[in-house]
């Protein structure tokens, strides 16, 4: 896992290996020490006095610096080795709770980088990562005890699986009238509003004959989602076809309605009950800035997005550049 080359990773998982070799050092001269003051009232064979001698001066080298550096005597009897026995006991503690901690700091960084791997291919939004509940879940592994731990891990690679099947290539289709402040001046209200709350109708229903899955409005726009790019171009080129006939048989300002369109496609985590407004994704704001791009009465749609399209009449390049994406055009024959 490319976690395993993030040089947090790396360190957070090799200080808990040395903690824990640490924690099991401080055990094992606990033992040696253990073994050392039992010896005396231990009666051996002479089989395993020569191991007993081995032990008892392996010990000695390992303690001898601490007798000699703090002799502690009560009474006159010799404490050092409860000393030693006490420390060892609380450092091979402290060590292995040390290794504890950096071992879920080490998971958490494995795991926060395998999610910031999938934001990063599949152009997952942060707020589907967030509205999933994986960030909670990431955060709670740095604190969480080990029965905890193998919880949280468990459902984490649920809702990942959840998320991954949630995950839908999808198409976004970006609607804006043209100057619709500039419409607006010498204009009676309620003309205003009967005219924009007409188009809003128009639009609406274009987008239901046409299979739209979201929308959201602004006051003079619309963003929204279809389950192919043939369905969001055929909306688009609908509702430019249609503005012929609704400018001269519904609206009543003196100004045409006119419009900018722009089409993108990509790999989103799709949520049925989330609105189309909260979902936060790179293809959404490209469809968004290849509107702002285009011509009057025109659909803008950026290359990638085009190749799956099954109908591509009327579309040529139009020499544009948006977000690094080569732009096609279309526009409704003379």
């Amino acid at each position: 896992m490319t976690a395993l080359l993030s040089p947090s990773y790396l360190l957070s998982f090799s200080m808990s290996v040395t903690s824990r070799v640490a924690g099991w050092g401080m055990l094992i001269i606990l033992v040696l020490v253990a073994f050392s003051m039992a010896s005396p009232y231990v009666k051996v064979g002479k089989e395993q006095e020569r191991y007993v001698k081995a032990v008892l001066s392996f010990e000695q080298k390992i303690t001898k610096p601490v007798r000699t550096t703090l002799p502690i005597k009560i009474d006159g009897h010799d404490v050092t080795g409860w000393i030693i026995l006490v420390g060892t006991l609380g450092l091979s503690l402290w060590f292995n709770g040390l290794s504890y901690r950096f071992q879920n700091q080490a998971e958490y960084l494995q795991y926060k980088r395998s999610m910031e791997e999938i934001q990063k291919q599949k152009h997952v939004s942060e707020f589907a990562i967030q509205s999933s509940s994986i960030g909670e879940k990431l955060d709670q592994l740095k604190t969480a005890t080990k029965k905890d731990r193998e919880q949280i891990i468990r459902e984490f690679a649920e809702t990942k699986r959840k998320l991954d099947e949630m995950g839908r290539d999808l198409a976004f289709l970006a609607i804006d009238i043209v100057d619709s402040t500039g419409m607006k001046v010498d204009e009676e209200k309620a003309v205003v509003q009967h005219d924009f709350m007409q188009y809003r109708n128009f639009v609406s229903q274009i987008l239901a004959d046409h299979e739209c899955l979201k929308s959201t409005w602004t006051p003079d726009g619309v963003m929204t989602c279809f389950p192919t790019v043939d369905g969001a171009v055929q909306t688009a080129t609908a509702v430019i076809g249609g503005l012929e006939e609704f400018n001269r048989d519904v609206k009543q300002m003196k100004r045409d309605f006119m419009v900018r369109c722009g089409v993108n496609a990509g790999f989103v985590i799709f949520d049925e009950s989330m609105p189309l407004e909260m979902i936060s994704d790179r293809a959404i704001d490209i469809a968004g800035h290849m509107q702002k791009y285009a011509e009057p009465n025109t659909v803008n749609i950026a290359k990638p997005a085009i190749e799956p399209l099954m109908e591509r009449g009327g579309f040529s390049a139009s020499g544009k550049v948006v977000d690094g994406y080569e732009v096609y055009a279309w526009k409704k024959a003379s």
